[in-house]
């Protein structure tokens, strides 16, 4: 689920930083490494790497991220760097700036989605100076 796993006694995976169920917070949010949320957030979240917002999360607020999972409630818009996931069980309502976009049967998603992905140009030979570019012909 990371891409840090450090394993705590006993083998169970250790999380950066974790907001468990039950927990309000009122207020910005800021964390340079992996993020689960499984409580409720009034504020915004800036994170430099991975954010999960867990099945039992409710955020209200703007996240700017790495990655992002969703599986719970996000009201608020997203900046995603990288990608985008929104599970099954996850309710969106905002507007969202991807890189790479996966969105799995049942998410429900209100709100305008962009790619933020540069479009590449395709390559068009250059007019050489003094030459004209060759007209069409029609039948006739």
């Amino acid at each position: 689920m990371f891409s840090k796993n450090i394993l705590k006694s006993g083998g169970e995976p250790l999380v950066a930083n974790k907001i468990n169920d039950g927990t309000i917070i009122s207020g910005d949010v800021s964390a340079q490494t992996d993020l689960r949320i499984d409580g409720k957030i009034l504020g915004n979240i800036t994170c430099t790497s991975k954010v999960v917002v867990g099945a039992t999360a409710h955020i209200s607020g703007h996240i700017k991220c790495n990655d992002l999972t969703i599986e719970g409630q996000v009201k608020g818009n997203l900046e995603v760097n990288g990608t985008l996931f929104f599970r099954g069980t996850a309710k969106y309502e905002g507007d969202v700036r991807y890189r790479k976009l996966i969105v799995e049967e049942g998410a429900s998603i209100s709100g305008a989605l962009f790619n933020s992905t540069p479009a590449a140009k395709p390559a068009t030979p250059a007019l050489q100076h003094g030459t004209a570019a060759a007209t069409p012909q029609t039948a006739g």
